[in-house]
């Protein structure tokens, strides 16, 4: 779907996920489907792959508090942002390198791969963002979508969002707007199908994103195996200038 249905879809989510007490499983298709995740380490490296919960983020800190860790391997599509966020936190504050094994998209592009040291890219691996706070003032562009009852929760949800996220990318000292530039219109990725949008190793640096390494490849032909759901935005594009405030 468009990206701007993709987003009017996690509104109705986030809605979903209000009423049943932020638990997850209510909106699944499945009464028993809950998202998991799994997490280990092997030879000082820390692997994550699945849902990143608040239930991962116990995980890790008691495994790292009696192994040493030097670097994170992920496999991440999903996740709760608020639990992601801490997981960077953890990434920046150790100084450590991230490589992506597979997928990082969403939460893991938004604040794992922003967050690390050095970034290391398995060949055929995907980064991608798919917005943050920024493109997520749902309770603005989109009230009509939101079950009346929990307008007001939503309001209070988002607000704390935001304003954690820009602490978060405070610290870290990346630009925010990394996050949203594939939600405007100007960028072309609104209007068809998309599961993400990506930029490329140079612009990822004009966002204060560098020591990104690909393996077995370089920088210029990095994401050149990306398939056409993930959009690429093209910063050189002028109607982007003044596309974010």
């Amino acid at each position: 779907m468009p990206v701007f249905q993709h987003l009017s879809a996690r509104v109705a989510r986030l809605s979903c996920l209000l009423l049943a007490g932020f638990a997850l499983s209510a909106c699944s298709s499945s009464p028993t489907e809950t998202p998991s995740s799994s997490v280990r380490i092997t030879d000082s490296e820390l692997q994550i792959s699945g849902f990143i919960s608040e239930a991962t983020i116990e995980q890790v800190r008691s495994l790292t508090s009696s192994y040493n860790v030097e670097r994170v391997r992920v496999n991440v599509t999903e996740g709760d942002p608020l639990a992601t966020m801490q997981l960077g936190y953890f990434i920046h504050r150790r100084e450590l390198d991230l490589v992506v094994e597979e997928y990082c998209l969403s939460v893991c592009a938004n604040y794992l791969f922003t967050a690390a040291r050095q970034k290391y890219l398995a060949p055929e691996s995907i980064v991608a963002f798919s917005g943050g706070a920024l493109s997520s003032s749902w309770t603005q562009q989109h009230q009509g979508l939101l079950i009346p009852g929990v307008r007001f929760v939503a309001e209070q949800y988002m607000d704390a969002f935001l304003r954690r996220e820009i602490r978060f990318f405070d610290r870290i000292a990346v630009d925010q707007t990394v996050t949203a530039y594939g939600y405007t219109e100007a960028s072309g990725c609104t209007e068809t199908a998309h599961q993400g949008f990506y930029y490329s190793i140079p612009e990822l640096l004009r966002f204060g994103i560098g020591d990104i390494e690909p393996i077995r490849s370089n920088w210029r032909d990095a994401f050149n195996h990306y398939p056409e759901q993930f959009c690429q935005v093209d910063l050189s594009n002028q109607a982007l200038t003044h596309a974010i405030p």
